[in-house]
């Protein structure tokens, strides 16, 4: 059975597999997603949760995200087995194991069973990954950052549970996967507005491109 350790470590790649494959061969639709960009987001609220550097009013804002994101997520799972064709799966015992994990402060089996989610749902990243940084999606980035992102991300308020943190230090300490994950879930509301995101794959690609070029 694999550690947390090895898990965590499959993570840091999850959302950059078969990237090299032909994007017809990985399409991924809306649902599908959703939910891989909502389950690694979630995994790596969980780490950031186990985090020693966490002050406390930071942990109690990612256990509440975590858990709001909790109450959707069947339903969002079920929508992207049927969207793929596939059987939904059951996952009522893992969810429930994963509240109670929370509930409890078990961050490890937290982490776990977020790992063996993200396993099951991989985040295709194809269109957005590998964000190569060419000088029209560098202008492009820099344009969408000014417009959408400068004014909550370059000076965020930390004194808060949930800081709008700063994106270029984001892009270099988080993998490019989780990066990425976090990027399309932001762009486009949180779980309980559910907007259509706003930002195509490319512009995604160009602020990803943009942020993990430079640091502020």
């Amino acid at each position: 059975m694999a550690t947390v350790r090895q898990k965590l470590a499959r993570l840091t790649i999850a959302g950059a597999v078969f990237l090299a494959a032909p994007a017809v061969a990985f399409a991924q639709g809306e649902h599908a997603r959703r939910a891989a960009t909502e389950l690694l987001v979630l995994a790596g609220d969980a780490r950031r949760l186990a985090a020693e550097d966490t002050n406390d009013l930071h942990r109690k804002g990612l256990a509440d995200r975590i858990r709001g994101g909790l109450a959707g997520l069947e339903l969002m799972l079920r929508l992207a087995d049927q969207e793929q064709g596939h059987q939904p799966r059951p996952h009522g015992e893992a969810l429930a194991a994963l509240r109670e994990a929370l509930t409890a402060g078990d961050l490890v089996r937290l982490q776990s069973l977020a790992a063996d989610l993200v396993a099951a749902y991989p985040f295709r990243a194809t269109g957005i990954l590998p964000a190569i940084p060419t000088s029209k999606r560098l202008k492009l980035g820099r344009e969408l950052h000014e417009e959408l992102c400068a004014g909550c991300h370059d000076a965020p308020d930390l004194e808060v549970e949930r800081p709008a943190y700063n994106l270029f230090d984001e892009a270099q300490q988080l993998s490019p996967g989780e990066f990425s994950a976090r990027m399309s879930v932001g762009v486009r509301g949180d779980r309980v507005t559910g907007i259509d995101n706003p930002l195509s794959d490319e512009q995604i690609a160009s602020l990803v491109a943009y942020y993990r070029s430079r640091t502020n």
